[in-house]
């Protein structure tokens, strides 16, 4: 199991604050087929580094919060 898990909480305050409104309008864009996206989001799929770099150039972010969102530690026992 992957020991990272994708922040979408931090990633979920960046589109508010970016006025993105929804997973549809952040697809559009990235480039990111809207299913792909809606897995990251929802934490079912780890993205690929094509995905994260989609999505750090979408969101406009730097890389040290980039970092922070994609290299998150999973702390939840299975």
């Amino acid at each position: 199991m992957n020991q990272y898990i994708v922040d979408t909480d931090a990633i979920k305050i960046i589109m508010i604050k970016k006025k993105i409104k929804s997973q549809m309008e952040l697809s559009r864009r990235s480039g990111i087929n809207r299913n792909v996206l809606s897995n990251v989001l929802n934490n079912k799929k780890y993205p690929s580094s094509t995905v994260m770099n989609k999505l750090i150039s979408a969101l406009d972010i730097d890389q040290d919060t980039a970092g922070k969102i994609f290299l998150h530690m999973n702390l939840l026992k299975t």
